[in-house]
């Protein structure tokens, strides 16, 4: 089991002990964001005038929301992971179907070389078709790695809001 961890921090002019299993860095991070929103809200008009109870009802609802802000984007931005993963599951279906064609009419192109001379008109076709396929083919893996691009981005874009959300089994503890 991890020993628990103990760091001075900074909030609102004050010093506190927070104790925990993340790193201290983490802790401090975690103590300046906090530290920012108090003296966000301390340079609104009338903040100060405020009760301390209603001071700290503030402070918690727009810590609140920033997390509910943050959640919502890590929604959409799985909704679009999930969305591409499809798509790159659809594009990989495509390619893999057309590289079956293509290995097919390379069959049928061998086959029609052999059978006879009178068929050259039907190569000729088939050798369209195939040099189609390969464009398509190409086109088919331009958008593979387009996708494939995008859903890295998205999976790093996940990892980042979940950092800042500090998704973690072992999150701080505020020693009192």
């Amino acid at each position: 089991m991890e020993a628990k961890k103990y760091t001075e921090v900074y909030i609102a002019g004050k010093v506190y002990t927070l104790g925990g299993f993340e790193e201290e860095e983490y802790l401090q991070k975690i103590a300046a964001y906090v530290n920012s929103k108090v003296t966000e809200l301390r340079g609104q008009q009338g903040f100060l005038k405020l009760s301390p109870d209603y001071q700290n009802v503030l402070l918690n609802l727009n810590l609140a929301d920033d997390v509910f802000k943050i959640r919502r984007q890590v929604s959409a931005t799985e909704k679009k992971l999930a969305t591409q993963e499809q798509e790159a599951y659809h594009v990989k279906h495509d390619m893999v179907g057309m590289q079956m064609k293509m290995d097919t009419i390379k069959g049928e192109l061998q086959s029609a070389r052999q059978e006879a001379d009178d068929t050259a008109g039907a190569l000729e076709d088939s050798r369209r078709e195939m040099d189609e396929i390969r464009s398509e083919l190409e086109d088919t893996r331009s958008m593979l790695r387009e996708a494939e691009a995008e859903l890295e981005e998205a999976k790093k874009q996940i990892a980042a809001m979940e950092k800042r959300l500090g998704k973690n089994d072992n999150k701080p503890k505020i020693l009192k």
